[in-house]
């Protein structure tokens, strides 16, 4: 097997692997290749294939992050540290009080899920949707599937709280606004939809703070990072 440029320049020059040496090279769907380097050059890198990994099994909660795209920079971060927190797919939102409207981002912020699911040795890529308003993925989004929306507002109770009261959904959108917060029309587009109002403290947070935030406790209560019987959890720390 042939490696792009990009990526044999990752293996040689950011990795500093050398020929005979293994990879576990990642297709994006979930698979893992084992393979031994032939060739390793700045700009050409070739491997010999071993085999296949064994799979592993399914996240037991898959996770939508619905984010209202902040100004700057802040998306690209959210898209990574999202991928490593374990979402399973990202929906950019532009909300009624956006700071930023969305533009064709899609391919950059996809980009930036492969690169962080490789960091983190990720075996798939979170898909990243098509950016649309929040009204639009509100009213697309099935009632099947909890929504919860990180609003500190009227109705808002704490969000370990909120997700205790789920018991083990197989799938749940956390819903995030940007620096503008949510109209009136979109809260009570959410009420509508029965959704959970989840408040995270009492500070005010960052929007990309608030996303990453609300990932966590998610995970820890619902998702890879679970106690179960005997102290066992699902999650593996990283260094």
């Amino acid at each position: 097997m042939e490696f792009t440029s990009a990526q044999a320049h990752q293996l040689t020059e950011v990795l500093r692997l050398r020929p005979g040496d293994q990879v576990s090279v990642f297709d994006g769907t979930g698979r893992e290749i084992i393979a031994i380097l032939a060739a390793a050059m700045r700009r050409r890198a070739t491997a010999r294939i071993l085999g296949e990994a064994p799979a592993l099994a399914s996240p037991r909660l898959a996770v939508t992050l619905a984010q209202v795209v902040p100004r700057g920079a802040a998306m690209d971060l959210i898209v990574a540290k999202a991928t490593e927190l374990g979402v399973a797919r990202i929906v950019p939102l532009e909300g009624e009080r956006s700071v930023r409207r969305t533009s064709a981002r899609a391919p950059r912020w996809l980009r930036i899920a492969q690169e962080a699911a490789e960091q983190c040795g990720r075996k798939d890529v979170p898909e990243v949707a098509a950016a649309c308003t929040v009204v639009d993925f509100l009213h697309g989004h099935g009632r099947d599937t909890p929504l919860v929306a990180c609003e500190a507002g009227e109705g808002s109770r704490p969000l370990p709280a909120v997700c205790q009261e789920l018991q083990g959904p197989a799938t749940l959108t956390l819903l995030v606004g940007g620096e503008g917060g949510l109209s009136p029309g979109e809260m009570e587009r959410l009420r509508s939809l029965g959704a959970h109002l989840g408040s995270l403290g009492p500070r005010l947070l960052r929007t990309d703070t608030a996303a990453l935030a609300a990932l966590a406790v998610i995970q820890a209560c619902l998702g890879d990072w679970e106690v179960r019987p005997g102290g066992e959890t699902d999650g593996r720390s990283v260094s």
